[in-house]
């Protein structure tokens, strides 16, 4: 056993023994050397061992590596588990890169294998340093910098710091076999590319580039956890179901105030595409906008500000106006709640859904309906009318929500406006005869 595999292994404390592990196992150097080592790990901690294959389907030589595989399996006793698919023609139906439909691919079979195990792949500090470099071409943030975990998601990686020389140096001084895809030296994807030609230009720069990618990574992951510890302390008092309070906003540091809305819209949003710089800078910028002001943020999603809020919600593409429904006296049931009228009936204290008009001062019938263009209202305490929407803006009533309050006229005024004011022109006073009750549940 490779003296750098065993620390490695010994300092995740990650392995028990008798164990049940999978091993992911693809026949090329990387994965070879992690079999060949927990092969004598196997006889020190008695583990469990499953082997799973994938073959991708794309290479005439595909079935030798996976006959490779199987063999070495046989040599050592190993249960194996192979499958085949089509990579391409899986990328090509679900419109992805072939890389990403190979990683789908794998893990999605060495999951369904997996019960109680505990996945192992092959993934090296070579393969860290290509995906910092390929994120920082893409134009990641610091998170994209911490690159490939040891353990995530129940997959473990005990080789992301023994570097791709070391592996093949270990492989050759033991005469230990593998076998090359050949895919790996041509430059059809993007990561060969950075393993065949970037890396090397780098080297001319600095002999030591895998290293010190390595240390921005650990670096970038040092300052991340800084940075979430930070944004989950304010996020719970930042947010509240779809909304966002301005004021904890702007008394965070600006950096933090942006983590909370990247968060915000992670665990709201199953679109990850709108989780961009400049989405959660224009959500940021909401803030100093006038209030009504809203940004698209794709995916059918919106950010508006609403005073001293902003709102994260999805488009309103029908707003399922109801007709006007007459209420009568008894129990009216409408898509606007539960409405009871009595005449004169028992004195009930008023409260916000439930209140007591002047019969006399009610032209009419009685309905309820939304608000329209151009509804007045005279409210309790003022003597001259006001537009609706003015009187919902003075009480800082969410756009949003404005359309969905009931309003119960007569056939000349707005009476109530439910859970909020009774008009002034209907009120209870010296010279009331009759009275009134209206209440609405539901």
């Amino acid at each position: 056993m490779d003296n750098l595999f065993l620390e490695s292994i010994k300092k995740s404390n990650l392995i028990d023994d008798g164990q049940k592990i999978t091993l992911a196992v693809s026949g090329g150097a990387d994965s070879m050397y992690l079999f060949y080592n927990f092969m004598d790990l196997k006889e020190i901690m008695n583990l469990d061992i499953l082997v799973c294959h994938l073959n991708h389907g794309v290479r005439e030589t595909a079935k030798r590596d996976e006959d490779f595989v199987k063999n070495k399996c046989k040599d050592y006793g190993i249960k194996c588990v192979t499958k085949k698919v089509n990579m391409n023609e899986y990328a090509k139906a679900h419109k992805m890169s072939s890389e990403e439909a190979g990683r789908l691919l794998r893990y999605e079979f060495f999951r369904e294998n997996s019960k109680d195990r505990l996945i192992i792949t092959a993934h090296n500090a070579n393969d860290r340093a290509e995906t910092i470099l390929q994120r920082i071409i893409r134009g990641t943030g610091i998170n994209g910098l911490v690159s490939i975990k040891e353990k995530r998601d129940g997959i473990y990686r005990p080789m992301i710091d023994i570097s791709r020389d070391d592996i093949e140096k270990y492989l050759k001084e033991n005469n230990l076999d593998y076998v090359d895809d050949e895919t790996n030296f041509k430059e059809i994807y993007t990561r060969n590319k950075i393993r065949l030609s970037l890396i090397p230009e780098l080297k001319n720069y600095n002999p030591n580039i895998i290293s010190s990618l390595l240390r921005l990574s650990d670096n970038a992951e040092d300052a991340m956890e800084f940075i979430e510890f930070e944004t989950s302390k304010h996020f719970d008092e930042a947010t509240y179901g779809n909304e966002l309070s301005i004021a904890k906003l702007k008394e965070v540091h600006e950096y933090i105030g942006k983590e909370i809305i990247r968060k915000f819209l992670e665990n709201n949003s199953n679109d990850k595409e709108i989780i961009t710089r400049k989405n959660i800078l224009n959500t940021y910028n909401l803030m100093d906008s006038m209030s009504g002001k809203k940004i698209d943020l794709g995916g059918n999603i919106i950010a508006r500000k609403t005073f001293d809020k902003i709102v994260i919600e999805e488009k309103d593409l029908d707003k399922n106006k109801y007709q006007v429904y007459p209420l009568k006296e008894g129990l009216n049931k409408t898509p606007y709640g539960d409405f009871y009228v009595t005449i004169n009936g028992e004195k009930r204290e008023p409260s916000m859904f439930n209140i007591m008009l002047d019969c006399g001062k009610i032209k009419s019938s009685l309905s309820v309906r939304y608000r329209k263009n151009g509804d007045r209202f005279v409210p309790l305490g003022m003597k001259g009318s006001k537009k609706l929407k003015d009187y919902f803006i003075d009480r800082k009533v969410d756009s949003k929500k404005r359309d969905s309050i009931p309003i119960v006229c007569d056939e000349e005024k707005i009476l109530w406006v439910v859970g909020m004011d009774i008009s002034d022109e209907a009120k209870i006073d010296q010279e009331t005869k009759n009275i009134l009750h209206l209440e609405v549940r539901k």
